[in-house]
């Protein structure tokens, strides 16, 4: 019997009362990706395993996918779909995927290794990939800075695969331990916060010792026109040139917390109230002190002014939250009504 598609539509990010708890759903969404993906990569493994089909999935990496941003859509695909060019016709030859797609796509492969390396440096448990040794030794030492659509059979070459399995046991690991079983990596989300209020979250592969993984920066994020000049998704597929592991920079805020008098919970958050609340108390306006400290991603809940679009109305309003006293309205039952749907005006 055929199944139609499923389709998940989330209601998350509806003013600044809703932004930590729309963090949490979207990194559980994230994480039901990140568990099908696994569930692909033991599928085929097992398959491989019985003899019924030469090479399993690709490591993301390995692939033939390059980096592009969604353009008014958010899409979230898996393995299979990714590989077969769901995602459509891009900027740039070739299948491709958003961050999350990438992400969840290395969180998966990472959870499924049959055993990865370990070493100990600077009091941390470092963990890495056995297929894609790093330069001078480990990944900690690394910073960041085709047309034909492949298909789940093609993706991986049996060179690139060859050369993988040689980098498993080369000198670049000497003093790592070889462990069984995976990396416990989770999927994370870093945010910034735009001039006009709003807020872009970006996606990445969280290691167990604390470094955030961006395979988007791997695949050609922030250079994706000379990432497809220099051919780089077929020259990684063939394993023509190394994989690179690049990192993001830590956040310096982790949460959005329209309690706070910055705006925000954990990392710097406690400087900032500091300084707002300074600001404050010589009687300058909350407007004022979003512009005073000179970054737009102080003062969350400040400055928060939604623009609205034709068709679009000020959910804040209308469940009643009141951005200047930070709180929320009491009223009746009807509004209550209201504040649980969200976005519903009826």
């Amino acid at each position: 019997m055929g199944m139609p598609k499923i389709e998940f539509r989330l209601q998350m990010f509806r003013g600044d009362w809703d932004q930590i708890w729309s963090q949490q759903r979207l990194l559980w969404a994230m994480e039901g990706l990140c568990r099908i993906n696994q569930t692909h990569l033991r599928q085929m493994n097992a398959f491989k395993k019985r003899g019924l089909i030469e090479r399993s999935y690709p490591p993301v990496y390995r692939s033939g996918l390059h980096y592009e941003t969604e353009k008014g859509t958010e899409i979230w695909p898996d393995i299979p779909s990714l590989l077969t060019g769901v995602m459509g016709e891009g900027l740039y030859p070739g299948p491709w995927g958003d961050c999350e797609d990438l992400a969840c796509y290395r969180v998966a492969e990472l959870r499924e290794l049959p055993w990865h390396y370990s070493r100990k440096i600077a009091g941390k448990i470092e963990r890495a990939d056995p297929r894609f040794p790093q330069p001078k030794g480990g990944p900690s030492s690394t910073s960041g800075a085709n047309s034909t659509v492949p298909t789940p059979e093609n993706a991986e070459t049996p060179e690139a695969e060859k050369k993988d399995i040689a980098a498993m046991t080369s000198a670049a690991w000497k003093g790592w331990k070889k462990e069984k079983g995976g990396i416990a990596a989770k999927p994370f989300a870093k945010w910034r916060r735009g001039p006009s209020g709003n807020y872009h979250y970006h996606a990445l592969t969280l290691l167990p010792d604390g470094r955030l993984e961006d395979p988007s920066l791997v695949l050609g994020m922030g250079r994706e026109r000379q990432f497809a000049a220099d051919d780089m998704t077929k020259k990684l597929r063939s394993g023509e040139v190394p994989v690179v592991i690049q990192f993001a920079k830590l956040p310096d805020v982790m949460v959005v917390d329209p309690e706070s008098p910055s705006g925000y919970a954990g990392g710097k958050a406690k400087q900032l109230d500091k300084k707002v609340i300074d600001l404050l108390k010589k009687g300058m306006t909350p407007e004022g002190v979003a512009v005073s400290l000179g970054e737009p991603d102080l003062g969350a809940f400040l400055s928060n002014k939604i623009p609205l679009c034709e068709g679009e109305f000020d959910v804040d309003a209308l469940i009643g939250w009141s951005r200047a006293d930070r709180r929320f309205a009491v009223k009746g039952d009807k509004e209550e009504t209201r504040r649980l749907l969200g976005y519903s005006q009826h």
